[in-house]
């Protein structure tokens, strides 16, 4: 019986031996078979962050997947990579990949436990985790993250694979790698921070929310001052070191909330638009991983004044006109609108659609989901119901803001060059990221007129050419129809000046005048100047009909502005890889569109329009500026367009929905007032220049009374003329020597 047992023990010994042979080794042979190859590092490209710049080289925004910039170890300082050794890896330096010892001790645990609790990791198994295996927590995932560890070691120096993991891992607050950390935490480049701030990052990977020094200062010191100790025993750094970061608070720079973003940073119709151009001339994979630096033509502190202005300004022309009459089709995808948001919480400052509970005397009463609030209202109630949707945004507590219907578009660019210099595509990018000021098309009422005495111009007329004011019917080959043009008074003043017609907006004039010089002509002139969208070949082209984008209205008004020469828009100056290789660069596209002799008398025009006509708010700037008001039919859209020697600005105001903005909101009372805001704005502390005069031009005193050369009998204002152009009779039928008539640095002379 002793010895059946002793052979029955025996066989079940060697039994159990067996199998666990054979299962180890069909356990290596199936979890060895088809491991990455570690040698594919050597194409390894982490994601990058993308960088977008201003003009002056100040950060615009950022594009990512992770928050990384990679940096080579040689720009890592040893004792930044000595706390992460000495916290993570003590036997980094020596070991093959793996810690034999702590892989025991872990497994020990994980055995007891009957699964993976304890890790053992050391650095080259952390970056195997993270580059190559899935999260998942079992035996079968450890046993090839330990083999792949061995050959990484096997493959790669100990250098390289400290600098990829110190690219690699996760820091907190969307903090990839050592370089975008030592940024978020403390401002600066990795290779700025000092042992203290170094053993700072190498307390995160372990827990970057347990230990963030933003969130939880004292067990961030705390897991600081271990990697100090850890650092200390194994003799990186002295006991006086030490014993200074002990005695050392951690200094963070100063946490903004937006920072702490970890999807791409689109936030406005700027980054939008580079977001965009990026797609098309590279890719959105690029944009987001590729570690560009993209510089562009725009000027932060005049992108945020557009915002900050158009903002202001559509606040107050809401709260002046009322609440508009909203369509049933409005209110419907309105409704869509509030149905479609996700709401677990109201955050500050964010826009959301509400709608109406209840209409108080002075507040209004919404909803939004199952939370309630007001918002402050004392304008007309005419439209407002209860049901009614309305933007909002969110202040406090139960406190909101009414948030504007009406939108509005402004287009900066500088004349000389084309490029953009600031833009806002409406109220908010969160209300609506439709972009006005490129993609929107609306008519542009008198904005259009000088393309038309611009072409009379170079036609021979001149400023005190007379023209027609009087409504005479015209035949509409578009709507078979006769059309009779009208004055915005009903008013008409028989026979006028060009100049005269041009600075009171007159229609039936204009209209005269379009007619005269030939409306193919003009159509031609307007494509030259920089609008590429259709133009009917309708008299009442000259009105304003055709719907044009404010960028192409800018574009016009920046070849007056620039003496005659059209500059392409544009807004990316270069573009450059993460290893500092330019790979794109703009070349400017400038053609010149007007002589400038002809030029320079329509901006002398334009320049009457504000000295004394539906312009003249702006004379309140105190520079030279010129341009156009733009009022269309029942005041639906309201525009100006102008320029200064150096910088052009197109603003339209209207609603998304053609309707009527409010009684006699003009382009001079809705859109000149943001202008102008704007225009002090770009040219604070600047000294701005005259527009300058052409040689072969001259100003020639003219009487208002007979339109002849002015003396001291009938005294005159001086008007800009071509040479050869002006009268030589005065207004006493005296013939006048006009060469005596010359300029002398900017003023008018007469000898």
């Amino acid at each position: 019986m002793f010895k059946y047992v002793k052979y029955s023990l025996l066989f079940t010994f060697l039994f159990l031996i067996s199998f666990s042979v054979v299962f180890v080794a069909l356990f290596v042979t199936k979890n060895a078979k088809n491991l990455p190859d570690v040698r594919a590092l050597e194409k390894w490209k982490p994601a990058e962050v993308s960088y977008v710049y201003d003009r002056n080289g100040q950060l615009l925004t950022k594009f990512f997947i992770q928050n990384r910039q990679y940096v080579t170890i040689d720009k890592i300082p040893k004792y930044v990579r000595n706390a992460f050794v000495a916290i993570e890896d003590k036997t980094f330096y020596e070991n093959p990949g793996i810690d034999v010892a702590g892989i025991f001790r872990a497994a020990l645990r994980d055995i007891k436990e009957g699964r993976i609790v304890a890790g053992g990791s050391t650095i080259s198994q952390q970056l195997i985790k993270n580059l190559f295996l899935t999260p998942e927590k079992s035996f079968s995932r450890k046993f090839k993250e330990i083999l792949l560890a061995i050959k990484l070691n096997e493959v790669y120096s100990k250098d390289k694979i400290l600098e990829m993991y110190l690219n690699q891992i996760y820091l907190g607050h969307g903090a990839y790698g050592v370089e975008a950390a030592s940024k978020t935490y403390f401002g600066k480049h990795v290779w700025q921070i000092d042992v203290c701030e170094g053993a700072t990052l190498a307390a995160l990977p372990k827990a970057p929310s347990r230990y963030d020094p933003y969130r939880n200062i004292e067990l961030a010191t705390k897991r600081r001052n271990l990697v100090i100790r850890r650092m200390l025993e194994d003799g990186y750094i002295d006991e006086k070191t030490a014993q200074r970061c002990w005695s050392s608070p951690i200094v963070l720079r100063r946490f903004k909330e937006e920072d702490d973003v970890e999807e791409n940073q689109v936030n406005d119709y700027f980054a939008e638009m580079v977001r965009k151009w990026f797609k098309t001339h590279f890719s959105l994979d690029d944009l987001y991983k590729g570690g560009y630096k993209i510089y562009t033509t725009v000027d932060k502190n005049l992108l945020m004044t557009a915002s900050m202005v158009m903002k202001d300004h559509l606040e107050r022309l809401q709260r002046r006109v009322g609440f508009p009459s909203l369509s049933d089709e409005e209110i419907e995808n309105l409704k869509q609108m509030y149905e479609k948001q996700k709401i677990d919480r109201l955050e500050e400052g964010k826009i959301y659609v509400a709608l109406i509970k209840k209409v108080g005397r002075r507040k209004i009463w919404i909803k939004i989901k199952d939370k309630e609030g007001y918002f402050a209202y004392r304008g007309k109630k005419r439209h407002i119901f209860a049901g009614l949707p309305v933007y909002v945004r969110y202040i406090k507590g139960k406190e909101f803001d009414l948030v504007p219907y009406l939108e509005g578009a402004l287009i900066s660019i500088d004349p000389k060059t084309g490029a953009i210099l600031a833009i806002a595509g409406g109220y908010d990018f969160q209300k609506s990221k439709f972009n006005r000021a490129v993609q929107g098309k609306r008519q542009i009422g008198s904005a259009f007129k000088p393309i038309v005495y611009a072409k009379a111009i170079l036609n021979g007329y001149t400023q005190i050419t007379k023209i027609k004011d009087e409504p005479l019917p015209i035949w509409d080959p578009e709507k078979r129809e006769e059309w009779l043009p009208s004055n915005y008074d009903h008013e008409y003043r028989g026979d006028v000046t060009l100049r005269y017609a041009l600075v009171h907006s007159l229609n039936a004039a204009s209209v005269n005048l379009f007619m005269k010089v030939g409306i193919k002509p003009v159509i031609k002139l307007a494509r030259d100047l920089g609008i590429k969208s259709y133009l009917p070949p309708v008299p009442s082209l000259v009105l304003g009909s055709a719907d044009i984008s404010p960028l192409e209205l800018a574009t016009v008004y920046s070849t007056f502005a620039n003496e005659g020469t059209k500059c392409e828009p544009y807004f990316i100056e270069k573009v450059v890889d993460k290893k500092g290789k330019v790979v794109y660069t703009h070349e400017p596209l400038c053609s010149p569109v007007l002589p400038k002799e002809e030029n320079a008398v329509v901006v002398d025009m334009l320049r009457a329009v504000v000295k004394e006509g539906t312009g003249r708010k702006a004379r309140v700037l105190g520079f030279p500026v010129a341009g156009k008001t733009g009022t269309t039919n029942n005041y639906t859209d309201a525009w100006f367009a102008g320029f200064s020697p150096k910088i052009s600005t197109v603003v339209w105001v209207g609603y998304d929905v053609k309707k009527r903005i409010g009684r006699k909101m003009t382009g001079s009372a809705a859109a000149l007032p943001i202008w102008i805001d704007f225009m002090a704005s770009a040219h604070a502390g600047q000294k701005v220049p005259n527009f300058p005069i052409p040689e072969g031009d001259v100003y020639i005193p003219i009487d208002p009374i007979t339109d002849l050369v002015a003396n001291e009998t009938c005294p005159g204002e001086y008007i800009l003329f071509v040479r050869g152009t002006a009268p030589d009779i005065d207004c006493e039928g005296n013939l006048v020597n006009v060469k005596r008539f010359r300029l002398y640095r900017g003023s008018i002379n007469v000898k």
